[in-house]
């Protein structure tokens, strides 16, 4: 009998029914899995595949559809991708407020140099995913920001939610070690992704300068546990149309901004954007210290959501592994605030 890997570093790994026997029973003992169909595999950074279970034992509860995520293709994602989402699941989501997908699993390998989540599946629980291509109303907007007002609130600097201590900046770690050398980073902004840009937006020396005066910026504010990512690709709808959040693979230490400044900024057009984000900011701060965080002061929360909005647009700016068509439209979105807001101006580049 072949050991048990609780974090295996392929797919075909995770879809034998034996493996996925094993680790059903670790909530529903007795469960044994004989049949597997495959509904869907997306392979971006991770692999996230959804599956369609028959299984014998186990109990009337038993999860039968589920989705399995962690680098298990060759994405040419490094495994220690998967580790924050998989600590975020197994450590934080029970002690957070947010709306996240039920977790059935979630378990590093023996050396604890990858991770695999399974959790149940979003779609066949009748909940449903948001695209770029379908920008945002401002309610749905507003919906996404009670979230992550929820998030911040709860993992405030000095809670114990925000002591975890797998959790960093991510920031400070772009920063200091850049994701992209600046020629191949100006080459994508030259490209189709910064076409509808101004060429002062376009500038990769100029956008890596104004990260690197962000994260000095960010260390010296007071900080919170950021969820990092939150464009419309990662916002699911729950069958009750409630909002909730996925992908946590850059969970951060760091500014509530960087959140709100992203979000914002790609679920809405640029037009909506332009019309309710100074209102939408407003509720945030609103919704955040009514949630038991700290009262941000109006002024102050605008010029740090305009100086915020360079981390989102950079992380845009620097993907490759995303269809083009997605990746196009959020740097145009984000790439527009930017300008619009004179983030780089304020940050003094």
């Amino acid at each position: 009998m072949t050991s048990f890997d609780p974090a295996p570093a392929s797919l075909d790994e995770v879809l034998a029914p034996t493996w996925l026997s094993t680790m059903l029973a670790e909530r529903w003992p007795g469960a044994t899995v004989r049949d597997v169909r495959i509904v869907e595999v997306l392979a971006t950074q991770a692999t996230k595949a959804r599956l369609a279970l028959e299984v014998e034992g186990g109990g009337a509860d038993v999860s039968t559809r589920i989705c399995i995520k962690g680098v298990l293709t060759d994405t040419g994602a490094t495994p220690s991708a998967s580790i924050i989402e998989t600590l975020f699941y197994r450590e934080a989501a029970a002690v957070l407020s947010v709306r996240v997908p039920a977790c059935i699993y979630a378990s590093l390998n023996a050396d604890k140099s990858r991770g695999v989540v399974v959790m149940q599946d979003v779609i066949a629980a009748g909940g449903g995913f948001c695209t770029a291509l379908d920008p945002f109303t401002p309610e749905q907007a507003l919906d996404g920001l009670d979230e992550l007002a929820r998030l911040h609130a709860a993992a405030w600097e000095g809670t114990s939610a925000y002591a975890f201590g797998w959790v960093h900046s991510f920031l400070d770690q772009i920063t200091h070690r850049p994701v992209l050398p600046l020629g191949i980073l100006q080459e994508l902004l030259d490209g189709p992704r910064g076409h509808p840009l101004s060429p002062a937006v376009r500038d990769a020396g100029r956008l890596q300068r104004a990260l690197e005066r962000l994260a000095a910026e960010v260390r010296a504010a007071p900080r919170c546990l950021v969820h990092g990512d939150a464009h419309a690709g990662n916002v699911y709808s729950q069958a009750d149309g409630q909002l909730g959040l996925v992908d946590w693979q850059i969970l951060q230490k760091g500014e509530w901004a960087q959140d709100v400044a992203y979000h914002l900024a790609a679920v809405l057009s640029p037009e909506d954007r332009r019309v309710h984000e100074r209102a939408l900011l407003d509720e945030y701060r609103a919704r955040l210290k009514a949630l038991g965080g700290p009262q941000l002061a109006a002024d102050a929360a605008w010029r740090r959501y305009r100086a915020a909005m360079i981390y989102g647009f950079y992380l845009w700016a620097i993907t490759r592994k995303v269809e083009p068509v997605i990746t196009h439209e959020f740097v145009r979105r984000l790439g527009i605030a930017a300008d619009d807001l004179q983030s780089f101006e304020l940050l003094g580049v």
